[in-house]
């Protein structure tokens, strides 16, 4: 074993352990990159190999790696099964190995890896159960992001009953809380979703457009299917500060007129505050 600069083992010993590819690819990578060889490095001995124990890092940082995933999509997991669900995982982690310096950050693109590694069928051909992956981890990666995202427990907002005199005479501010988010998705995932959740029985759901909002509520995550309209009105009003600029610009993308629309959100108001979806400033 030759005596080595520090930050020079550090580095081939970090590029071991995080580089995509098996052990051999990683330590050759690691050799070419730093003019290194491993027995330069490691001390081989009668115990154990050079890349024995190089394994035990390399090894050991993946599971690490994994167990973040299993913890983040446990029901797509549960959904999968096991030994389905590590061979997506850890080809996802091989395409997308960790950046950040967060584990948060992860899993950030695997729903869109799911939908790109589905099976392709021929043209015709029903592929709506191989959609139900993907969908069901974006719905938990959402999760994840309306969890952490600031939330409402903290301001002080007006929690009165809102009037009609309110709703028409164009004073109600509000304000869109940054943990809504908002999903639409091809297929009906919210009593499914929760099937899996709750380990009951289910059944898999058929492609229907749907459209689902997903906030926190005094720390608690709320789940919800909502229709398109109502859809369309919380994405409006991310871009307005008053309930009836936000109308008024739905009513005219969608050609509706302002009196019913106003109808439907005066019913709406105290179901989106409930659910943390809204809140009147």
């Amino acid at each position: 074993m030759v005596k080595q600069d520090t930050a020079l083992l550090q580095n081939w010993l970090r590029t071991v352990v995080m580089a995509p590819g098996f052990l051999n690819q990683k330590i050759g990578y690691a050799n070419h990159t730093y003019e290194l060889n491993e027995h330069d490095v490691v001390t081989d001995n009668d115990i154990a190999s050079v890349h024995s124990r190089l394994n035990v890092y390399s090894s050991g940082y993946m599971m690490r790696l994994l167990d973040c995933m299993y913890t983040d999509f446990a029901v797509s997991k549960k959904f999968m099964g096991d030994e389905l669900f590590d061979s997506f995982a850890k080809a996802y982690l091989m395409y997308h190995p960790s950046t950040s310096y967060t584990l948060y950050d992860l899993g950030e693109k695997f729903p869109d890896f799911l939908d790109k590694t589905k099976p392709k069928l021929a043209e015709g051909e029903d592929s709506s159960a191989f959609d139900i992956p993907a969908a069901l981890a974006r719905i938990e990666r959402t999760r994840q992001v309306a969890l952490r995202a600031p939330g409402t427990e903290q301001d002080i907002m007006d929690t009165g009953t809102t009037d009609v005199y309110q709703m028409f005479s164009t004073t109600l501010n509000i304000r869109i809380p940054q943990c809504l988010q908002l999903l639409e998705l091809d297929i009906p995932m919210k009593q499914f979703f929760e099937a899996v959740l709750h380990d009951e029985e289910y059944e898999l759901p058929s492609p229907k457009k749907t459209f689902i909002a997903i906030s926190r509520k005094n720390y608690r995550i709320v789940l919800d299917e909502i229709t398109e309209l109502q859809y369309l009105l919380l994405q409006g009003c991310k871009n307005h500060v008053n309930l009836y600029d936000a109308i008024s610009a739905l009513s005219i993308s969608q050609k509706i007129p302002t009196a019913d629309l106003l109808a439907d959100a005066y019913l709406w108001l105290p179901y989106f505050r409930k659910c943390g979806f809204i809140q009147v400033v």
